[in-house]
């Protein structure tokens, strides 16, 4: 399959930050994306490793048709190398056992399936955007919606291209340092990721943010004051962020999990930092799953585990106020 964004006189893939120079058969940081006597391919077009229900609040995505199923979807390969990563089988594998499907085989799963949306997801979708392109366009027609969850490295140009048929985002700010993404994710760099942030809201899509907690790493007091008022002043207070606690995963086995205080301390931080809907997930928190109004602090959306009960919201809106509540809820 051809592969979009390639200037082929400077042999430059334009999907991503990165924005390899690929020469002739060589691949890009990806390992999808080939050049093969000049023009680009992908190799992931239409090769699914994985295509299931889930719950919408595994993504997470706690502001966005709460309680409903998703049909999950990914490929195989990264554009990151992360040292933890939790899906590492998929996203640093060149190549997989993969399941043939077309655009068509994702309607007709959703369905069969009943779900109200398609996420894009498990690994990086932007290493297999030509797929998720022409099957979001679909999916949009058949009256369905869209999620993409994402690490944010996609280029200004994709991101662009794909937003009037993504309904959602949810981007990974892994940490607010360039230390963190050079050493821990492969050499990347945090200030694209903060862009494809602000340009998700700006476009119109629904935003969530995650962080995973890694003790010694993320979590000082400093850097996440740093990144809470970064959000603040860019995105203001209605963006949904999760913490999330770290358990050792692939490179990082021997690094200590996050504890319940380390995911307190942050949702404490946020709320603070004056967040309206501020998260946690992976230990259980008494706060950290429950929704609230912003205005009269009645609870909106009750959660355990991903079950989600939304009683205390009416077509949107608080039920107790009446304050519209930022998301999609219908």
């Amino acid at each position: 399959m051809l592969a979009r964004f390639f200037d082929a006189d400077e042999s430059r893939c334009g999907l991503c930050a990165r924005r390899c120079r690929i020469l002739p058969g060589e691949t890009g940081f990806c390992r999808v994306r080939q050049n093969v006597g000049g023009t680009l391919y992908t190799k992931t077009y239409g090769r699914l490793t994985a295509c299931g229900t889930d719950p919408i609040e595994k993504k997470p995505l706690n502001h966005f048709l709460p309680g409903s199923t998703t049909l999950s979807i990914s490929s195989f390969s990264c554009n990151f190398t992360c040292l933890h990563c939790q899906n590492h089988e998929l996203s640093q594998c060149p190549d997989a056992d993969t399941a043939e499907a077309m655009p068509m085989n994702i309607i007709s799963s959703a369905k069969e399936t009943g779900v109200q949306s398609i996420s894009f997801t498990y690994n990086e979708p932007t290493v297999f955007y030509e797929f998720m392109y022409d099957t979001a366009r679909e999916v949009k027609r058949a009256g369905l919606k869209t999620a993409m969850v994402t690490n944010g490295y996609l280029s200004e140009e994709a991101q662009k291209e794909i937003a009037p048929y993504m309904d959602a985002v949810r981007v990974d700010l892994k940490a607010f340092s360039d230390a963190f993404y050079r050493d821990v994710c492969g050499g990347a760099a945090l200030q694209p990721v903060l862009d494809t942030i602000v340009r998700t809201k700006e476009l119109g899509c629904h935003l969530e943010l995650v962080t995973l907690l890694i003790p010694g790493l993320n979590n000082s007091e400093e850097e996440l004051s740093s990144m809470l008022e970064w959000e603040m002043e860019t995105l203001g207070p209605a963006v949904p962020h999760h913490f999330t606690a770290f358990y050792p995963m692939y490179k990082m086995r021997d690094v200590p999990p996050a504890a319940y205080s380390h995911l307190d301390a942050a949702f404490r931080l946020a709320k603070r930092a004056g967040l309206y809907y501020p998260y946690t997930g992976n230990l259980h928190h008494p706060e950290g799953t429950t929704t609230y109004c912003p205005d009269c602090g009645a609870v909106l959306i009750r959660r355990r585990g991903y079950l989600a009960d939304a009683s205390g919201m009416e077509n949107g809106r608080c039920s107790r106020c009446g304050r519209r509540i930022e998301g999609v809820f219908e």
